[in-house]
């Protein structure tokens, strides 16, 4: 991972990564070392139906924020924010990529087994680790969770170009 941080480094320098929201969260993916198919496929599914020049600032009406949908009833108290202050940190896409992938890597740690469809929390369900991003800690056979799980791994082989 190291070694590609000073290539990151010289493209966001350059513009090259500022200048398009989907190079921006392909860099933040390496460098939190998560598959960039995997980020994609998770923003594709959180605002894939929202027009491209909102994604960065949608608000669900659930109070998740930005391209990465990040639950701000959860994560803003971590923050150390109040709502409106933390909704427009989030609707910042370099703070919402950020932050979006941090979680997506920290869930992959906490969860995670060899592959994207394997998962360590012990329940039944077919998700692979990625469910828990959508679900939290308890992720059941049959929940939205594990159909959200399905749904990354399938636009993941997608954007890989390995099936779809």
């Amino acid at each position: 991972m190291m070694t590609y941080l000073p290539l990151i480094a010289a493209l966001a320098g350059l513009g090259w990564v500022q200048a398009d929201p989907d190079r921006e969260l392909t860099a933040w993916a390496v460098l939190r070392g998560v598959d960039p198919a995997i980020v994609h496929a998770v923003a594709r599914i959180e605002t894939g139906n929202v027009p491209p020049d909102r994604r960065d600032s949608v608000v669900s009406r659930t109070g998740d924020v930005g391209r990465m949908q990040i639950n701000t009833g959860f994560w803003c108290p971590k923050l150390g924010l109040d709502r409106p202050n933390c909704v427009e940190w989030l609707q910042n896409r370099r703070n919402n990529y950020a932050l979006g992938t941090a979680i997506l890597a920290k869930t992959r740690t906490k969860y995670g087994g060899r592959g994207l469809t394997d998962c360590r929390c012990g329940g039944q369900h077919s998700g692979g680790w990625i469910a828990h991003y959508n679900g939290g800690h308890t992720v059941k056979k049959g929940s939205r969770a594990e159909r959200y799980g399905m749904k990354v791994i399938q636009y993941s082989k997608e954007n890989r170009g390995c099936g779809g």
